[in-house]
């Protein structure tokens, strides 16, 4: 048992997602002696996964260019979300969730880089297409197949910056750069309706159109011009996940000698002095050049995957067998259309008795979330990367993807504190400083909470993490419509306090999940690596790695 994880009953097997980062014991560094380490404080640490000899590999690039990579595409995602806000998020959500599923297949098939530049390219035409056309006619149909482009278009920016930090960084280095996209997001959803407010009383509803297109415009250059496609195509032998951890010398020894005779090399059997053939099928020769800079702007590379485009729109939904995909679906979506929920009622709460706001102090109450979300993403990714490290040290070296899962435990205290609090106060009528502050805090927990199951995705399913994440964007996609829709009426029919109520103990439900993961999470993911059901279902979508 390693630190309250459970081990499989089934020794001696692969379990995906387990792998080695510290070498501190003598037993370990004979073990990992082969592998790839770290620098620096980061000596002791296997790099998960295992970069191949390529300059070209994204996980060799100099960590300088990979952390303005990073910010860039958090960037993109940020201004995604907050223009969507200009916009009307309920439409721009529908066409979002279509568009994930759409565009994901493409990602994977040509790579990262060609499909964000055309799909924000193409979102831009369509509003400037449709704004010219308001300016000579009222007719709502207009809006509504603009908000459609702009939210089908803008869709990949949200979903591939995620999967792209895996191809960026090592499992030690993720959780910072997991908790940036969060804030990018969370910020957007916060922020955008604020600016989108002050717009259109300011200026007019045109004008929030106009600057979401001079946004979109400058951040599409930024991107062609500075981003370089993250996908690579690297031989499988580098996801080194290990096999289980035996007590002894012995074991290990018979651990390796199975899986020879299974036809397997052992976890740790990589050529001397740290170097890895990489000439195999899925590789790329040693010998590769570094691109220059104007090889790296080209935006068709060939195909990287020969799958099927169209079986390949189903593989998303076929990622929701996965556990780990369908609890960071479950959190990420509850997080982001709770937090609408409130915003939603905010206007008919404050604006009446006793707090009679203006209007323009309703839009200044979400400010709360806003800091919320930015000390619900900020403070978890760096403690997640130094639980990581820590735990993984206690446990001989090991890292299993549930440590992170430990942070739910404040995601379920403050967030039933949020959102029960958040409606006993308005409930009881008391100074308008308990519900603004219970708001903030709901929206602490909900980013907490979905920043580590995202990340738990991403450890556990990283060659499914493309189309993990496309299902997340999904499913908040769809629940975030619903609630908008209907929460006006569900408050006027059940009150404050049952609303509330039910939603923080949906919210619990999440954080539940995870502490289930944490201890049972280890054999389930070995059970779904031996499911031929789940396998072939993945498999037939597309998914043949």
């Amino acid at each position: 048992m390693g630190l309250g994880v459970l081990e499989p009953k089934a020794k001696g097997q692969k379990v995906p997602g387990t792998v080695y980062v510290e070498r501190e014991t003598e037993h370990l560094r004979h073990l990992t002696a082969n592998l790839k380490h770290g620098t620096g404080r980061y000596e002791n640490v296997v790099l998960v996964p295992q970069p191949s000899d390529s300059p070209n590999d994204p996980l060799n690039w100099p960590h300088r260019k990979k952390v303005v990579v990073s910010w860039l595409l958090c960037l993109g995602a940020g201004l995604a979300s907050g223009t969507s806000q200009f916009l009307n998020p309920a439409h721009t959500h529908i066409s979002k969730l279509i568009a994930a599923i759409l565009t994901t297949p493409l990602a994977r098939i040509y790579g990262k880089r060609p499909v964000l530049i055309v799909l924000i390219g193409s979102a831009i035409l369509g509003v400037i297409g449709y704004s010219t056309l308001l300016s000579h006619s009222t007719n709502i149909k207009y809006i509504w197949a603009g908000r459609a482009i702009w939210g089908a278009s803008s869709s990949g920016i949200e979903y591939l910056v995620s999967s792209s930090v895996g191809d960026l960084f090592f499992v030690h280095q993720r959780g910072f750069h997991l908790s940036l996209w969060h804030v990018a997001l969370s910020a957007g959803n916060s922020i955008g309706q604020v600016i989108a407010a002050q717009i259109v009383s300011g200026q007019s509803y045109q004008w929030a159109f106009r600057y979401a297109v001079i946004l979109m415009s400058a951040y599409v250059l930024i991107l062609f011009f500075f981003v370089p496609e993250t996908a690579y195509k690297r031989a499988s032998k580098y996801d080194n996940d290990v096999r289980e951890i035996l007590a002894d010398e012995a074991g290990d020894q018979q651990g390796s000698s199975d899986q020879e005779e299974n036809g397997e090399p052992p976890a740790s059997a990589e050529k001397p002095g740290g170097r890895i053939d990489v000439t195999e099928e899925g590789g790329v020769p040693v010998q590769e050049k570094p691109e220059t800079y104007l090889q790296s702007l080209r935006l068709y590379r060939g195909r990287l995957s020969k799958e099927n485009y169209f079986r390949s729109i189903l593989s998303p939904l076929a990622t929701l067998l996965l556990p780990g995909v369908a609890w960071a679906a479950y959190s990420y979506a509850c997080a982001v259309a709770f937090s609408i929920a409130i915003s939603v009622s905010l206007s008919s709460i404050f604006t009446a008795a006793p707090y009679h706001f203006a209007t323009s102090a309703v839009g200044l109450a979400v400010l709360s979330p806003f800091v919320g979300d930015i000390l619900g993403n900020l403070i978890p990714g760096p403690i997640a990367d130094w639980i990581v490290v820590s735990m993984s040290r206690r446990n001989n070296g090991v890292y299993e993807p549930e440590f992170r899962n430990l942070l739910c435990i404040p995601a379920l205290i403050a967030g039933l504190a949020g959102y029960w609090g958040f409606g006993l106060a308005i409930y009881h009528r008391v100074h308008w400083f308990a519900p603004v502050f219970f708001f903030g805090l709901s929206g602490f927990a909900g980013q907490v909470l979905s920043l580590i199951s995202n990340t738990y995705l991403l450890d556990c399913h990283r060659k499914y993490a493309q189309d993990g994440y496309a299902v997340v964007t999904l499913a908040k996609g769809v629940l975030t419509f619903v609630v908008g829709y209907f929460v006006n009426q569900w408050l006027a029919e059940s009150g404050l306090i049952q609303v509330f109520f039910i939603i923080g103990m949906i919210h619990g439900i999440g954080c539940i999940w995870g502490l289930v993961l944490y201890v049972y999470g280890k054999r389930i993911r070995l059970v779904v690596h031996n499911s031929e059901f789940i396998n072939d279902a993945l498999r037939w979508c597309g998914n043949k790695e």
